[in-house]
């Protein structure tokens, strides 16, 4: 597994596979897509769905 420490490329490391899932199981290592989901504003929605909704 490649990790890269937010965001910082200069920083990205392996890590064991079993280190990563013992990590994500203690819930201390969230994956990209959990990350980018909890960055976004309260209420936003996805897709063209979301898109469509906001339109009215």
């Amino acid at each position: 597994m490649l990790l890269v420490p937010e965001g910082d490329s200069s920083r990205r490391r392996h890590a064991h596979s079993e280190c990563v899932l013992w990590a994500r199981r203690a819930g201390r290592l969230p994956t990209r897509d959990e990350y980018m989901r909890s960055q976004r504003p309260a209420g936003e929605r996805q897709g063209m769905l979301g898109r469509l909704l906001r339109r009215h």
